[in-house]
């Protein structure tokens, strides 16, 4: 599924839940009330995945921003800074900015730097959350409806099944209208195929009744691509599995977030030929500095 039907779902969760998502970003409830910017500028620059709304908590007021990554963005960090500069001055407030790494882990600093001659001309930091390092037991079994679309892609020890599984026993039991329902049901699905096959999704979650939903235009072509690209990470893990005696977990984590095929291939080729692990990493590493340069 492109990235801009990802965005459509991020913002379907976000008008009907941002407190929720304000909640899991602060870890305590605060209010929130939604934001459209209205002067051209600011709309010029925004992404549909891109959240902002007026926060107050314990009688503070500021404006959160926040930014839902599935993919990494090297510029992130200075389109972020750009947002952030306009929102504070349109709305004369503070800026609380906020990047959601939905799958792997954004850059290691949280931060933004730049001097020019003899001054530090910008220092710019902003909060960053990466799921899968998000303990998600406690959001599973006690979290708030809107956030479990998220949970699959949180750390976990439970079975990717019984994740699914709970996650739609608790939006059958816990929401009460059906368009929420529904609309949580595809958020659920779409976001677990970031992460889970297509078939686990379907068996549990049995989705595929709400093909006719708007929402789920492109959910099945994404799984089709994604089964490929898991069956192709399988492949290469089992050949360095044979090889070198090793399957390393966080291999197969930087793997699933390459999309080209011939690259999969390619690191495929290299895993069937290699004997030590440190072979592999080299040409895992090369393939994936020669993609941030596109």
């Amino acid at each position: 599924m492109p990235v801009a039907e990802y965005d459509l779902i991020i913002k379907a969760l976000a008008d009907r839940y941002m407190s929720h998502i304000a909640a899991l970003v602060r870890g305590v409830e605060v209010q929130a009330e939604h934001i459209e910017p209205a002067d051209k500028e600011t709309v010029a620059v925004k992404r549909t995945s891109d959240v902002l709304v007026k926060i107050n908590e314990d009688g503070y007021e500021y404006i959160m921003l926040v930014e839902f990554q599935v993919r990494p963005d090297r510029k992130m960090a200075q389109r972020l800074l750009e947002y952030t500069a306009m929102h504070h001055r349109r709305y004369e407030k503070p800026v609380y900015p906020v990047v959601i790494n939905l799958t792997g882990r954004g850059q290691q600093d949280s931060q933004y730097t730049f001097d020019c001659v003899d001054i530090t001309v910008v220092n710019f930091n902003y909060r960053q959350i990466n799921l899968q390092d998000m303990p998600g037991r406690d959001f599973l079994y006690r979290g708030p409806v809107g956030i479990l679309p998220l949970v699959p892609l949180m750390r976990l020890d439970d079975p990717p099944e019984q994740v699914l599984e709970k996650c739609a026993a608790r939006l059958e039991s816990e929401v009460t209208t059906q368009v929420e329902k529904e609309t949580l049901y595809v958020a659920l699905a779409a976001m677990s195929s970031l992460k889970f096959s297509k078939e686990l999704i379907l068996e549990v979650l049995e989705v595929i009744k709400l093909e006719n939903l708007p929402l789920f235009d492109g959910i099945r072509e994404e799984w089709k691509s994604r089964g490929k690209i898991i069956g192709r990470v399988d492949s290469i893990m089992d050949a360095l599995e044979e090889n070198t005696g090793n399957r390393p977990v966080e291999l197969a984590e930087r793997l699933s977030v390459i999309e080209e095929d011939y690259l999969l291939k390619d690191l495929l080729r290299t895993a069937i030929k290699a004997t030590t692990l440190e072979q592999f990493v080299k040409k895992l590493n090369e393939i994936e500095q020669s993609i941030k340069k596109q």
